[in-house]
């Protein structure tokens, strides 16, 4: 299939949210070049069936309410899901992710999902700090705490897996998505 982002322009990409990625990562606690893996990961792999899927959504065509969007490919259910995550912890309030709903998300509710879907779509930096939000999400599930400073090379992988799969093993996404936060630990910001 023809992929949308080459890994040189993925990598132009990178460097142009690099600033705001840093933020991101400054305010979560969160490695920038875990956030890079998995944004690069994430891109390279965009093809021209995700743009479609996106286009069905937005014209919910044939009834399609979700998919994987923006540049971390995140699905409106679970960005949601990932916002209260961050509520629910303290690490986030509505009011600081820009989400102007008056009430609590519910990811049973199709307007809260495509309320957020949109979100995600639409605003490329809300797309990047909700994934961060999904990669704390993640990091609690399978570790049972956030703490990016004491994480072993299997917990990183088993967390960069649970980013794109739910499953219990490591898979390949877990070990490239590793390679490459190790690729990004050395590249000079």
């Amino acid at each position: 299939m023809l992929k949308l982002y080459s890994e040189k322009k993925t990598e132009q990409i990178l460097q142009r949210y690099s600033f705001f990625i840093g933020n991101i990562a400054e305010k979560y606690h969160v490695p920038s070049a875990l956030i890079k893996a998995v944004l690069y990961q994430e891109m390279i792999q965009i093809d021209l069936m995700d743009a479609l899927a996106d286009f069905c959504v937005l014209l919910r065509i044939p009834k399609r309410t979700d998919s994987s969007t923006g540049y971390a490919q995140i699905f409106g259910y679970v960005g949601l899901k990932a916002v209260n995550f961050a509520v629910d912890q303290g690490l986030a309030t509505y009011e600081s992710l820009k989400i102007d709903c008056g009430h609590r998300l519910d990811e049973g509710n199709p307007k809260d999902v495509r309320y957020i879907w949109k979100k995600l779509h639409s605003d490329k930096r809300s797309n990047i700090e909700i994934a961060v939000l999904n990669i704390l999400s993640c990091a609690e599930e399978k570790t049972g705490k956030i703490d990016f400073g004491s994480y072993s090379e299997q917990e990183l992988k088993r967390i960069l897996t649970r980013y794109n799969a739910n499953v219990d093993f490591i898979t390949r996404y877990g070990e490239e998505a590793y390679r490459n936060f190790l690729r990004y630990q050395k590249k000079p910001e």
